[in-house]
C-alpha cells in the first residue's frame, strides 16, 4: 500500500471513530462508495481497533502478560505460583495459580501494566474492584484479593472447575429447563450486584460458567461500575464513562452502551435476555455480517420470533427484555425472575418436550400424529365390527370425583361449567370461553394446587389462603353487599393481590389486604399507618371496585373489565379497548382483550393478561372445596350467612 493510500485509510478510519457507533458503519459506507478496497482496509482496522479496546481504548493489554511471564517457565506474583495459562479477557490474562498461603488453587489475573501509568484510573479500578469483590453471592465468583507486587496488578478469585456457558452450548443447545435454569442463577446473582450498587456490564456466555455442580457463577466484574446511588432517582441514576467509549462485547451490547451513553441495571438485564434468547433459539437475536451490522441491528432492528407461535410464555418475557427503549425493559431483575418462576410452575402446552422444536422435528411429530390417527381409526373399525358382548365400565360421576381424580377432558369441562357459574354470581350477560380462555384458566388452578408445596412452606399453600380468608368473609359481605358490588369479587380479589394476608407489601409498595398504594388509599379515607387495618381497608376497596362499576358497568362481561382494571387503570383498558374496536369477534370484555394480547403492550401481556384468569381460578377453588380436598363450605356460603345474621 502506498503511503498516500494509506493516509487516505487513516483519514476515513480517524473520522469514523470521531462519529457515535451508531453513524459509524454509515459514514463508511457513504465515504467509500465505489472503492471497496478502501472500504474494506477501513473496517478491517476499525474491527482490529474493536478487539483491542474491549475495556478501554488502549491496545496492549494481551502482550503484556506474555512479556511478563513468559509462556514456557512458571513464574511467581506475590504469594501466587503461575502453573498454566487458562485464557484471555478484555483485561488481560488469566492463569491457573496455587496460593502458597492458603494451599489452594485460584484464578489469576494480570492486569496491564498501563494501569501503573494512570493513577487516576488505577485508583478507580481499585475502588471498583473492591467493591466487586464485597459481593458476597453464590452465583457470584468469589473474588479473593486484588493486589499488587512489583508493579504487577492482578485479581485472585476463586478457580471454577466447570465449562462456561459458551462451551456448553457449543456442544448442544440447551433444554428449556437447562436454560431458565441458567439464566434464573445468573439472574440472582445479578440482583446481589444490583443492590450493591454495582452493573456487571459484560454479560454474555464467556462470562458465565458452570460447576459440575450444577451451581451457575457469574465471571469478570472487569468492566463493572458503581452506580451512583445517594438515594436519586432511577432516571436519574446511572453509570458513567467517557463520552463514546463504549464498554462491553458488541453481540451482547444494550442500545445504550452501543451509543457509548450512560448506563444502569437494566443494560445487564438486556444482555441476559440477549443470552437467553441465544440458548432457547440457538442463534443471536442481532447477528450480523460485520461487527457494524451487529450494532445497526441493536440499534433498529427487532429480532426474529424464538420458534413456533405456541411459545408465547417465554417469547413475551425475552422480548421484555429486548425492548430497545430501557424504560420498556423489565426495571429490576427480581420482576424478570418472577416471571421465568411462573413460566416454569404454570404448566405450559408450548414445550411438548423440554426442548424448542426446530420444524423439522415438528414436521416428524405431525407425521407420527397422522399415522397415530390412521391405527385408531382402523383399531375402531375392527372393534365396531365385532359383537358388543363386554359389559360398559362403571364411570364415576364428575361431580363425586376430587380435580386430581378428573381427565384432562373432565378437568376442562368442569372448569368450564364452574366459570359460567362464577360468571352468573357476578352478573347477566357471562360470555361463553374459548378452549384457550379455559385452558388459561386451568394453569392458574394448577399453580394454585402447587403453591407452597415444592418449597415446603405449609401457609403458602391454597388451603392455608382460603382458611385465612374464611375470617375475613364477613366483613367483606357486608362492605361490597352496601356498595351494591357482587361479594364474590370482594371474596376472590384478595386471593390475587395478597393471598389472604393483612398487611402483605409488594415491591412497588402496595400494601394491605387489597394492596392499595398509598395514593389511592389516601384518595379513599384510608392514612398510610391504617393500610393493615383491614376494617379500613375493606370498605375502602368496595368504594373502589363501585366507581369502576360506574365508569365501566355492571354486567359479568363489564365485571371482567372491572377486574383487569383494577390491576392496570380504567383508562388504560378503555384505550386497550379503542385500539382493538374493530377486530375479529369483538366483545366489550376481558376475553376481547386476551384474544388480541399480543396487540397490546408489554405490561398487559406479561402481567395483566394473567389478573382475570387468576380471579377465576380462585373462585372456582373456592366455589368448590371438595373438589379440591380444602375443608369446609364455599366461601360465598359464608358470606351468604354472614350477611343473613345481620338482616335478622
Amino acid at each position: 500500500m502506498t503511503p498516500e493510500r494509506w493516509q487516505q485509510v487513516e483519514e476515513v478510519l480517524q473520522n469514523a471513530l470521531d462519529l457515535p457507533w451508531s453513524e459509524r458503519a454509515t459514514f463508511i459506507a457513504e465515504r467509500c462508495a465505489g472503492d471497496q478496497e478502501l472500504k474494506q482496509e477501513t473496517a478491517s482496522l476499525l474491527d482490529a481497533h474493536e478487539d483491542a479496546g474491549n475495556f478501554i481504548e488502549t491496545p496492549a493489554l494481551a502482550h503484556d502478560a506474555h512479556i511478563l511471564l513468559g509462556d514456557t517457565a512458571i513464574r511467581e506474583v506475590g504469594e501466587y505460583s503461575i502453573i498454566r495459562a487458562l485464557g484471555s479477557g478484555g483485561m488481560g490474562e488469566v492463569y491457573l495459580a496455587q496460593d502458597r498461603r492458603l494451599d489452594r488453587l485460584v484464578a489469576l489475573k494480570i492486569l496491564p501494566s498501563y494501569f501503573a501509568a494512570d493513577d487516576q484510573r488505577l485508583r478507580r479500578f481499585q475502588r471498583e474492584a473492591r467493591a466487586a469483590s464485597a459481593l458476597n453471592h453464590p452465583n457470584i465468583l468469589t473474588i479473593h484479593e486484588v493486589g499488587e507486587s512489583d508493579g504487577t496488578y492482578f485479581i485472585a478469585t476463586e478457580f471454577i472447575d466447570g465449562p462456561t456457558i459458551r462451551e456448553i452450548t457449543s456442544a448442544e443447545q440447551p433444554t428449556v429447563d437447562d436454560a431458565l435454569d441458567i439464566i434464573e442463577q445468573v439472574g440472582a446473582g445479578l440482583a446481589a450486584a444490583h443492590h450493591a450498587g454495582i452493573v456487571h456490564r459484560d454479560i454474555k456466555p464467556e462470562n458465565i460458567m458452570r460447576r459440575t455442580d450444577g451451581l451457575v457463577k457469574i465471571l469478570d466484574f472487569g468492566i463493572a461500575k458503581l452506580v451512583e446511588r445517594d438515594d436519586e432517582p432511577r432516571t436519574q441514576r446511572s453509570v458513567h464513562t467517557e463520552l463514546g467509549v463504549v464498554m462491553g462485547t458488541i453481540d451482547y451490547m444494550s442500545p445504550e452502551q452501543a451509543r457509548g451513553l450512560p448506563v444502569d441495571e437494566r443494560t445487564d438485564i438486556w444482555s441476559l435476555g440477549v443470552v437467553l434468547y441465544e440458548m432457547l433459539a440457538g442463534r443471536l437475536p442481532f447477528a450480523g455480517a460485520t461487527r457494524m451490522d451487529s450494532m445497526v441491528a441493536i440499534l433498529e432492528r427487532e429480532p426474529l420470533s424464538l420458534g413456533p407461535r405456541e411459545n408465547d410464555r417465554l417469547q413475551t418475557i425475552v422480548e421484555r427484555c429486548l425492548q430497545k427503549d430501557r424504560e420498556k425493559r423489565y426495571q429490576s431483575v427480581e420482576e424478570l425472575l418472577t416471571d421465568l418462576q411462573a413460566a416454569r410452575e404454570v404448566p405450559l402446552s408450548t414445550f411438548s418436550s423440554s426442548r424448542l422444536h426446530s420444524r423439522a422435528t415438528r414436521n416428524l411429530v405431525l407425521l407420527g400424529a397422522a399415522w397415530l390417527l390412521v391405527v385408531v381409526a382402523v383399531v375402531a373399525l375392527v372393534y365396531r365390527a365385532r359383537i358388543h358382548t363386554v359389559k360398559p365400565t362403571a364411570v364415576q360421576p364428575l361431580a363425586a370425583k376430587t380435580y386430581l381424580q378428573m381427565s384432562d377432558d373432565e378437568k376442562l369441562t368442569f372448569i368450564r361449567e364452574q366459570e359460567q357459574r362464577v360468571s352468573a354470581m357476578m352478573g347477566e350477560h357471562p360470555v361463553q370461553l374459548n378452549d384457550e380462555a379455559i385452558r388459561y384458566i386451568q394453569r392458574y388452578i394448577e399453580h394454585y394446587l402447587a403453591q407452597g408445596k415444592k418449597s415446603g412452606k405449609e401457609d403458602e399453600t391454597i388451603g392455608a389462603v382460603y382458611s385465612r380468608g374464611k375470617v375475613h368473609v364477613p366483613l367483606i359481605a357486608r362492605s361490597f353487599q352496601e356498595r351494591k358490588v357482587p361479594v364474590i369479587i370482594g371474596i376472590y380479589l384478595p386471593v390475587v393481590e395478597s393471598a389472604y394476608r393483612n398487611c402483605f407489601e409488594n415491591s412497588f409498595g402496595a400494601k394491605g389486604l387489597y394492596q392499595f398504594v398509598p395514593s389511592t388509599a389516601k384518595l379513599y379515607g384510608v392514612a398510610p399507618d391504617e393500610m393493615c387495618d383491614v376494617k379500613k381497608m375493606t370498605p375502602a376497596a368496595a368504594h373502589y371496585v363501585a366507581d369502576l362499576m360506574a365508569e365501566l358497568g355492571e354486567d359479568a362481561q363489564s365485571l371482567t373489565l372491572v377486574l383487569v382494571s383494577y390491576n392496570r387503570g380504567a383508562e388504560s383498558v378503555r384505550t386497550s379497548l379503542r385500539e382493538l374496536r374493530g377486530s375479529q369477534g369483538y366483545e366489550r370484555n376481558f376475553w376481547t382483550l386476551f384474544a388480541n394480547r399480543h396487540k397490546l403492550d408489554a405490561t398487559f401481556q406479561n402481567e395483566s393478561v394473567g389478573y382475570v384468569p387468576a380471579f377465576f381460578a380462585a373462585a372456582i377453588i373456592g366455589e368448590n372445596p371438595q373438589s379440591f380436598g380444602l375443608q369446609g363450605p364455599p366461601l360465598s356460603n359464608l358470606a351468604k350467612d354472614s350477611v343473613s345474621a345481620v338482616s335478622n
